[in-house]
């Protein structure tokens, strides 16, 4: 038993497209933007944070490499 799907045609592509970024311009004057200073505040503590997990990733990786090595010789 075979169900008929019709497609609802919206148009041409370009069309569709216009539509899109007709509505994601509208989505974006409804969006929140962070002040500048917030702005400078969330990339330091990305980037701090950043930081921090490599240092703790090196960390962990030499003294893994070198008990490994311990091992091996």
């Amino acid at each position: 038993m075979a169900i008929n799907v019709q497609k609802k045609d919206d148009g041409s592509g370009l069309q569709k497209m216009q539509k899109f970024l007709r509505e994601a311009y509208i989505e974006l004057k409804k969006t929140s933007w962070p002040s500048q200073d917030e702005l400078k505040k969330s990339t330091l503590l990305v980037l701090g944070a950043v930081f921090v997990v490599t240092v703790w990733i090196g960390g962990l990786d030499a003294i893994l490499g070198a008990i490994t090595q311990k091992l091996v010789h």
